[in-house]
């Protein structure tokens, strides 16, 4: 089950600008809606809405939050093995690896452009050595 909007909506049509991957559409002033085959369950739908309008997979109101506070990938370095994963994952681009010139042996994930960042979790769910943390803003 995907993200959904309910009848809190007035069409301001924030959640379809913040979308990474262009689920939510909508005339101006009127409900959007959230197509459930394009939805990767960012949230940032949710944490963008100013009337609290987008529930999650499990039914709870998403909590709006300043974009400033979502949480940002935090990657150790130590443990990152440059397997490429969290890049290729990214809906947004927002990751990439430090210097493609570098062996992967001295190569590492970064978060090359943190305002891309949607705060999906993509990145640490698809991590295959635990090396990234959702933290605190960048």
């Amino acid at each position: 089950m995907s993200y959904s909007i309910t009848e809190l909506c007035n069409g301001c049509g924030a959640c379809a600008k913040m979308c990474p991957v262009k689920a939510i559409s909508g005339e101006k002033k009127e409900r959007h809606i959230i197509n459930a085959a394009l939805c990767i369950e960012c949230g940032s739908c949710g944490r963008i809405c100013p009337e609290s309008a987008v529930l999650d997979d499990q039914g709870i109101t998403v909590a709006r939050m300043k974009k400033a506070d979502w949480p940002k990938p935090v990657i150790n370095s130590d443990l990152c093995s440059a397997c490429e994963n969290c890049v290729a994952v990214c809906p947004t681009h927002a990751l990439a690896m430090a210097d493609e010139r570098l062996p992967l042996t001295k190569n590492r994930a970064v978060l090359a452009q943190p305002a891309k960042c949607v705060s999906c979790g993509w990145c640490k769910n698809n991590c295959l050595f635990d090396a990234i943390t959702m933290g605190g803003a960048a």
